[in-house]
């Protein structure tokens, strides 16, 4: 199932482009964390990391699965100590960036709706990318996929908080200009979910879900931003 949209097109151009001080940090700029307000600088991004891992309890040896892996600026650090890391994303350029940076890992392009039939792994995540799903019955099929390759823990991050959507319009725009933001960004809405549609769309799953604010420090989003986590019971 193709989805096409304006946030496709923007993704499918997407490309490496600038110097950096790391492959890191060249796949956090190719995967879009680096603008005024989304940047992240590589510290805090590997704090980010090491803070999911601990809250999904991923172990060395566990497998690990990325729906909307872009560039792969979120398995790298797994791929570099040696879990065996997978993925897929519907950009062809991030697709390829992610192949050259991890040899012989198994990424592939695809929608993320497409996952139902992939093997099993430890761990299924998701970073950043249910913002930019068309609406909410396709956010939730790909929801109750991820729950079902998974044999032990889920993890979708960066969720705008519907809660909080107005305030951070509010800031997205004082950074560049209401005028500004407008042109830029018509036509890209993100998706916004409220705390409770992870609960309703899990409950006869039987799993146990928790939810976080996020924290990331020196990036703008970040306060407006929440975290799941899924175990399998």
């Amino acid at each position: 199932m193709k989805i096409e949209n304006n946030w496709y097109t923007i993704w499918n151009r997407r490309n490496q482009t600038g110097t950096f001080k790391s492959t890191l940090a060249s796949l956090i700029a190719a995967d879009g964390f680096d603008t005024a307000y989304g940047g992240i600088e590589e510290s805090a991004w590997m704090e980010y990391v090491q803070h999911l891992t601990a809250k999904l309890e991923i172990n060395r040896d566990d497998s690990i699965f990325e729906v909307g892996c872009g560039a792969g600026a979120f398995l790298y650090p797994f791929y570099q100590q040696g879990n065996p890391v997978a993925g897929i994303d519907y950009s062809e350029n991030l697709v390829k960036i992610a192949k050259d940076t991890m040899p012989k890992v198994a990424i592939s392009v695809g929608e993320a709706i497409d996952i139902s039939g992939k093997s099993q792994f430890n761990v299924v995540l998701s970073n950043g990318v249910f913002l930019y799903f068309p609406n909410y019955d396709y956010a939730g099929d790909v929801l109750q996929s991820m729950v079902k390759i998974a044999k032990k823990s889920i993890g979708i991050f960066e969720i705008p908080d519907l809660g909080k959507k107005q305030e951070a319009l509010k800031m997205r725009k004082g950074m560049i200009g209401d005028a500004e933001y407008e042109e830029k960004y018509r036509g890209l809405d993100h998706l916004y979910f409220s705390k409770d549609w992870f609960q309703e769309v899990l409950a006869a799953e039987g799993v146990r879900v928790k939810i976080e604010d996020q924290d990331i420090p020196g990036y703008g989003n970040s306060q407006y931003r929440f975290n799941v986590f899924i175990y399998k019971i």
